[in-house]
């Protein structure tokens, strides 16, 4: 159990860390090149409406969230184990956030076994999940090899009457590159990822 924590492996779990955050803000911006590179290129995804890989995981999103207005993704317990010198087994729970339009149903039943609320009302989605994640090292790089996204606990509620709208002027959450953190991480000159 020592080997878990030497001054390497911690470098590695905060890595680790750092592409499971990486793959919330990919989501919630829609930032497909960025959840691209969360996964080695031959990973495979089950989040159990779907399952195959990357490239048809960021078209499946892409089209599911075509018509989500709000996503977030919250970590919570990240357990790391380390198989081996470059394998680890990663256990994360998440608790998401999305909103969904009257017309946007289609994309809330396939991640709740078909029950949509309400037809005419826009719905929120507060789903609590596990990522069972296989990490690789290939090439001195630690990426996603496998996923499976174990479903906990969700609920769907609908939403009576008008959604808040943000005040002129303030900075408001944007589902693309537009968002304001893209705006900052510009004006420092961070380059894209």
């Amino acid at each position: 159990m020592q080997d878990q924590f030497t001054p390497e492996r911690i470098a590695d779990r905060m890595v680790i860390q750092d592409l499971m955050y990486r793959w919330c803000r990919s989501v919630d911006r829609l930032d497909f090149e960025l959840m691209r590179s969360v996964f080695h290129p031959d990973a495979i995804d089950d989040h159990g409406a779907f399952k195959g890989g990357i490239d048809e995981l960021v078209a499946w999103i892409r089209e599911r969230h075509r018509t989500i207005t709000f996503s977030a993704h919250r970590l919570g317990n990240m357990l790391i184990e380390f198989a081996g010198p470059d394998v680890a087994l990663v256990e994360t729970y998440a608790e998401t956030v999305q909103r969904y339009p009257a017309d946007g149903k289609a994309a809330l039943g396939q991640l709740s076994g078909g029950q949509v609320g309400a037809p005419d009302a826009p719905a929120v989605l507060n789903s609590y999940v596990r990522y069972i994640d296989r990490f690789e090292r290939r090439n001195g790089e630690w990426r996603i090899a496998s996923r499976a996204v174990v479903q906990d606990w969700k609920r769907i509620s609908d939403l009576p009457g008008e959604d808040w709208k943000p005040t002129p002027g303030w900075p408001a959450g944007r589902r693309n590159r537009d968002d304001p953190v893209y705006l900052a991480r510009a004006e420092l000159g961070l380059p894209p990822i």
